[in-house]
């Protein structure tokens, strides 16, 4: 059948007697809805060309218009006109229905409703951009973007599905930098940009094309990030041994000093003078070796065999040996 202006006119008027409240009375809104219906129906099943976009939009904001006003009267119309209908007048009604249902119904009857006439007429690109809208409103952005691709694929010049696809799109991209999920987003950016679903309109292409540059920036500075903090980590790590390092020395320092001072109080009660003397020089030369090999063995660097330290130790023990050679023998004997 073909379309008839008469119809979005007539569905004009009645939405702005809602309105003005005008509802029950003889000539007013649902009394004149009774009768939108019953000629409405002969556009039968979905058509691009009979189902035409004004009409549509009217269809959207007749469903808003129950918000705040019950519905139930106007279902009841719609349901009293589907007895004894066939499929494809019973599918122009259904699509009253959803308007009306997913503007008054809680989310969990919606959808049950919804899919419920998806299933019924799968090819009606209308029933999924409506369910799209209930997923996009519970924020499941990628079931939605599934109904609205599909929905947009079917009619591609219905100016309402590449908006609802694009800001789903849109809100959809803010949620993965959101989640730190930059590649993925810089890869759906790339998608759609190569597929160019929005590229007649050239505010949706360039909003694209900066959030691709903008994902970009994110995944440039989280690697930047990651090095800095691999770096960090390594410097901490390194600062930590040193001073690591530097606790066990001071710890053998102190112990060296502290054996030194024990030993030579107990030198000094159980020795002649002159055998303490020695003991004590040997003590103390011994212990000096003790410190400067735990240094060199927690250095850091590569110990040359011109190292001060290493040649001051070879000196200590040296000079250890001499006294072990000259004074031990004659002690020992004694």
């Amino acid at each position: 059948m073909k379309y008839n202006p008469k119809y979005n006119r007539d569905l004009l008027e009645i939405i702005k007697l809602i309105e003005e409240n005008k509802i029950h009375g003889q000539g007013e809104a649902l009394d004149k809805f009774q009768l939108h219906i019953k000629e409405i129906i002969k556009l039968g099943r979905f058509a691009s060309n009979t189902w035409v976009h004004d009409w549509r939009a009217s269809v959207y904001d007749l469903g808003t218009k129950f918000k705040k006003l019950n519905p139930i009267d106007f279902l009841n119309a719609l349901t009293t006109e589907k007895t004894g209908k066939n499929k494809d007048e019973q599918e122009i009604l259904d699509f009253y229905f959803s308007e009306i249902e997913f503007n008054t119904l809680p989310d969990e009857s919606c959808t049950s409703k919804m899919r419920d006439l998806v299933v019924k007429y799968p090819y009606n690109p209308e029933f999924r951009h409506t369910f799209g809208h209930f997923y996009s409103r519970i924020k499941e952005y990628e079931k939605a973007i599934e109904q609205y691709k599909f929905a947009f694929d079917k009619d591609k010049t219905n100016k309402s599905f590449v908006d609802s696809l694009f800001f789903t799109y849109q809100r959809y991209l803010e949620t993965l930098i959101d989640n730190s999920e930059y590649q993925k987003g810089l890869e759906l950016c790339e998608q759609l940009t190569k597929d160019k679903i929005f590229w007649d309109k050239a505010i949706y292409h360039n909003y694209l094309f900066g959030l691709k540059e903008r994902f970009k920036d994110y995944i440039l500075l989280n690697e930047k990030i990651d090095n800095a903090e691999i770096k960090i980590k390594e410097i901490i790590s390194k600062e930590t041994q040193k001073g690591q390092v530097k606790i066990i020395e001071i710890l053998g320092f102190f112990t060296a000093i502290i054996a030194f001072i024990f030993s030579t109080v107990s030198i000094g009660k159980n020795f002649k003078f002159e055998e303490a003397i020695i003991f004590n020089i040997a003590l103390g030369l011994t212990l000096m070796s003790f410190v400067l090999m735990l240094n060199l063995i927690f250095s850091s660097k590569t110990i040359k065999f011109t190292d001060p330290k290493l040649l001051m130790l070879i000196v200590i023990i040296m000079s250890l040996l001499l006294i072990v050679t000259k004074f031990g023998v004659p002690l020992w004997i004694n």
